[in-house]
């Protein structure tokens, strides 16, 4: 064989030797973009069957009617956003029962009122301490009324009897069994409590407070004054409530 003959045919053989190297090269290549395609099928195929199951879960046939109800409340672009405060607000529960809270305070009006009013006011613990002192008023400080109606749990304190009060007199305007019964406990009779001076009277009913040391009568006492004397002189026996005539 002549030298010409031996380079070609080495050469012949180095081509092929490269051509059978980029061939297996190109069948490795392709077969790992198989199994790289087949795989992201795969996950499509997964994140399409959740949220068919999602869409079937909250009550729609398929894909294309949630997507198609999810459009008509609100751009796809706030989606994100509005699940991130529900989680802020922590969950839709919590949502729903902040929502009920509203409606109960007569809409978002009457609860920014009312919030406004509690911070005004000093806060809700402020607001309750207010609110147990007007029970306690209502309900007579210190020694509970002797008389009372029971309204919503509270004693509401029942007047004993009516007076009619000026700068110089306290008068009762009628008799009842109550105030009778009252009046047997201090040895007295209507006729001669029905009109008194206002030292006289205070001086009367002293003894009422001995007789019941565990709780108090009431009064409903009609002003005719703009003086105090009146109320001054009935206030060491009874409570007071005040009106105008």
């Amino acid at each position: 064989m002549k030298r010409t003959d031996d380079v070609y045919f080495f050469t012949l053989i180095d081509f092929l030797i490269q051509s059978l190297f980029f061939g297996l090269l190109l069948y490795v290549l392709g077969q790992a973009s198989q199994q790289e395609v087949a795989k992201i099928q795969k996950a499509d195929a997964a994140s399409a069957s959740d949220i068919a199951k999602f869409a079937t879960a909250a009550g729609f046939t398929n894909l294309t009617e949630l997507a198609d109800y999810l459009s008509k409340l609100a751009p796809v672009s706030d989606f994100k956003g509005i699940a991130d405060f529900f989680s802020s607000a922590g969950g839709i529960k919590e949502v729903k029962a902040a929502v009920a809270v509203v409606q109960t305070a007569g809409g978002i009006k009457e609860a920014k009122a009312a919030v406004g009013l509690i911070k005004a006011s000093g806060g809700t613990s402020s607001v309750t301490a207010d609110l147990d002192k007007l029970r306690k008023f209502e309900e007579g400080t210190g020694k509970p009324p002797c008389l009372f109606d029971t309204v919503g749990g509270k004693k509401v304190a029942k007047a004993l009897a009516t007076v009619i009060a000026n700068e110089a007199t306290i008068q009762f305007e009628t008799t009842n069994p109550e105030l009778e019964e009252a009046l047997t406990l201090i040895g007295r009779s209507f006729n001669s409590i029905q009109s008194l001076p206002l030292t006289e009277f205070s001086k009367t009913f002293a003894p009422l407070v001995q007789r019941k040391p565990t709780c108090r009568y009431t009064l409903r006492f009609l002003e005719t004054t703009r003086f105090v004397d009146a109320r001054d002189a009935a206030r060491f026996a009874f409570y007071l409530n005040i009106g105008k005539r």
